[in-house]
């Protein structure tokens, strides 16, 4: 382990017993009280977990440290500084960054916040400091932070589960414009949740929200011309529309597509656009898509059989969170 790791692992060990406290919902912490190194509260001129001298920053895009507002080695802003540090999808990483942000009255990184008081990463597990990171996060003009409290009491995970304040949230993202939102008002409509069930209002608020740019919506809709719900039953629009939820962007389209294609199920046969779904699908991030192309390379269905590629496709598949995909792999190894 080289002195950079250890200095991160340290970093970690001393991070999971701090005491740290959510930020108060009308009041933010002076941006100026959080060392930049390791998110700890300052309260003089040194921090006094890691010795990070007040204001010192570490520039994300070249490691020099500063003091100055511009990197002094590549003149990288301090601030896009810190949104890519926040941004950068490493919870250990981002955190020192996230907690400055958030406490400036950031509301994407607010909403950051709230994912580590979720989870009690780096902090107490506080269901009531979820929803103030996500209140104050609406309150500063971040329109998703009424998604998230929408589903926040949507799953009743860390809350008491409300369906009726769920839905309140919904609306109010909604109508700003928040393509999701518009979703999840179709499935509370299509299922009878807090609104009298509404198969065609379902549908209506599906194509809303597709139209407003959630790709998966148009899966929604599909379903609703496969069973016949708010519309007259027909597969072949129902084909058109899982195929526009893939051209879309659609991974779940996408891999759906690459099944029917595979077993000809409903379709004609095709397996090698079925393995050209797959890839789009992979290409997205979706395992099953990796675990399916996996299979296909063992078989040479749609594809030359090739082990080394199968391989490959099994280790990304396991590397996505498909654990049964870790034996496959194994078994080739």
């Amino acid at each position: 382990m080289n002195r950079k790791n250890i200095l991160m692992f340290l970093l970690a060990a001393i991070l999971c017993i701090l005491p740290l406290s959510a930020p108060a919902e009308e009041e933010a912490v002076s941006s100026a009280s959080i060392c930049m190194a390791c998110g700890s509260k300052m309260d003089g001129d040194a921090c006094p977990f890691c010795g990070r001298v007040r204001g010192v920053w570490t520039c994300f895009n070249c490691g020099a440290d500063n003091l100055s507002a511009y990197c002094r080695v590549c003149e990288k802003n301090r601030n896009d500084s810190l949104l890519d540090q926040a941004f950068c999808g490493d919870p250990l990483r981002a955190w020192p960054a996230v907690r400055l942000l958030a406490e400036a009255g950031d509301g994407e990184a607010l909403c950051l916040l709230a994912e580590y008081y979720k989870t009690g990463l780096f902090v107490p597990q506080d269901a009531d400091a979820v929803v103030r990171c996500y209140r104050r996060a609406s309150k500063a003009g971040y329109d998703r932070a009424y998604l998230f409290l929408g589903k926040l009491y949507d799953e009743g995970e860390l809350v008491e589960q409300d369906k009726f304040t769920a839905a309140e949230y919904f609306q109010q993202a909604a109508d700003l414009g928040i393509a999701e939102a518009i979703w999840y008002l179709g499935v509370y409509h299509a299922e009878g949740v807090v609104y009298e069930p509404d198969d065609e209002k379902a549908l209506e608020l599906y194509v809303q929200a597709g139209e407003a740019g959630d790709a998966d919506s148009w899966m929604s809709v599909a379903v609703c011309y496969a069973e016949g719900k708010g519309t007259e039953q027909d597969p072949y629009e129902a084909l058109s529309y899982y195929e526009k939820a893939a051209e879309c962007g659609s991974a779940d389209a996408c891999d759906y597509l690459g099944y029917l294609y595979m077993t000809g199920e409903g379709v004609e046969k095709d397996e090698e656009k079925a393995v050209e779904y797959y890839k789009k699908a992979a290409e997205l991030g979706n395992a099953r898509s990796m675990m399916a192309l996996g299979h296909a390379s063992l078989t040479g269905q749609g594809m030359d059989s090739d082990y080394d590629q199968a391989a490959r496709w099994f280790e990304l598949a396991a590397l996505a969170g498909r654990t049964d995909a870790l034996e496959a792999y194994e078994s080739l190894r």
